[in-house]
């Protein structure tokens, strides 16, 4: 399998020229074998259709790329739905996007605005599958623990009636707060989703509250699988890497219940949410809050919970990334952990401020996937910005052709 999303929403669409997105995806489809065209949720009416027909002259199937818990505009969110924080604030996303604010999968309003979505889209007969993406919780990395969410009415409801009481949970987080090396163990707890053997261990119920969140993502879609299964369509899923599944409610090996394959956001390179050096640097630096970790000794322990080898210091790690080894080993984790077919994400995106990518470290990169036991490569993360030589590349790799 080989995937392209394209035309992720934004106003830029609506003054983009219909001949320049075809002739970029026409460039794409000549350079390499697509499998699917991942076609995002806002695009006018005249270049999706243009898109559709250019994916169907090259044998791409045709999906439609949707965000579901960040929710669509075209849904008319409330802001009450947000996802509630460890202080009982309403979350904002990430620098106040509504593209990375999160609604909380247990409130009812949000489940049903959701479904109707969805059969709203499916109702249109033009795709052949959805790409659900932002099937999760908010990443808590960059305000750890204010961002560990949801501790709504909706959330309290359904955690007393599976025996977890929400409350005690937040004694507990903010008791491991105080000092460093409980700030340690709750980093450690978060990012591995495993507390020990000692059932009067206090992370017990900051463990059962992480199995709560990904037991409410299951529940969420769960909710959704009858609609997608009439329908008979193609399901995908974007998750997390698979190191830091925990940090988002995502259990890789129940998730496969409801899709067809998984896309990994394998994404070693990237500063942004979701990409590993951004999600990581975050839980560095609260960590180094504390006063009394320094920044070589918070790396050694986040490296360790994750079986990463890591970045000797920050400026590495967000500048560099991650080595081609440590992209293997999550890779390696996502194959073992899913129940489903599995594609790794790979950054080719030219974003300022969020990726810094080169040719020799692309390459690397390829190769590890190359020789991986995924099921294919998901090329992102959207081809709008992706320059070709970059997907030149991937055939270099792919088709073992010198460089250029």
């Amino acid at each position: 399998m080989l995937t392209l999303q394209y035309l992720e929403a934004s106003p830029a669409l609506l003054h983009l020229e219909l001949e320049l997105v075809v002739e970029k995806l026409r460039a794409a489809a000549g350079r390499l074998p697509f499998t699917h065209l991942l076609i995002g949720w806002h695009v006018p009416s005249r270049i999706l259709e243009a898109c559709r027909k250019e994916a169907e002259q090259h044998g791409m199937r045709f999906l439609r790329w949707q965000p579901l818990l960040t929710l669509d505009p075209a849904i008319r969110p409330d802001p009450a739905w947000r996802v509630t924080g460890l202080m009982g604030d309403k979350l904002a996303g990430y620098r106040g996007l509504p593209e990375f604010t999160f609604a909380c999968p247990n409130h009812p309003a949000v489940q049903e605005a959701v479904y109707m979505h969805l059969e709203r889209v499916i109702r249109e007969g033009l795709y052949q599958g959805l790409f659900l993406d932002r099937v999760r919780y908010p990443s808590p990395a960059s305000c750890l623990p204010n961002d560990l969410a949801c501790f709504c009415e909706y959330c309290r409801d359904k955690a007393a009636q599976e025996g977890l009481d929400l409350s005690q949970v937040k004694i507990e987080i903010l008791r491991h707060t105080r000092n460093e090396i409980g700030v340690a163990s709750l980093v450690k707890t978060i990012l591995s989703g495993q507390t020990g053997p000692d059932q009067s261990d206090p992370l017990q119920s900051i463990g059962q509250f992480l199995t709560f969140r990904k037991k409410s993502i299951r529940d969420f879609l769960a909710h959704l699988a009858p609609l997608l299964r009439d329908a008979q369509m193609e399901i995908g899923l974007d998750c997390f890497s698979p190191s830091l599944t925990h940090l988002v409610g995502q259990d890789l090996a129940r998730l496969g219940d409801f899709a067809d394959w998984i896309k990994l956001m394998s994404y070693t390179h990237t500063l942004a949410p979701a990409g590993i050096p951004f999600e990581l640097s975050g839980l560095v630096r609260y960590l180094i809050s504390t006063g009394r970790i320094t920044e070589a000794q918070a790396l050694e322990l986040i490296g360790k919970t994750m079986g990463l080898p890591l970045p000797p210091d920050l400026r590495s790690l967000e500048r560099g990334g991650l080595s081609p080894d440590a992209l293997q080993i999550e890779v390696d984790y996502g194959v073992a952990a899913s129940s489903k077919p599995v594609l790794a994400g790979i950054e080719l995106v030219e974003a300022e401020g969020a990726t810094n990518l080169l040719p020799e470290q692309i390459r690397a990169d390829l190769s590890v996937l190359k020789h991986s036991g995924i099921a294919g490569l998901a090329l992102s993360w959207d081809l709008l910005h992706i320059p070709l030589e970059r997907l030149e590349l991937v055939r270099q790799v792919y088709s073992h052709q010198p460089s250029a």
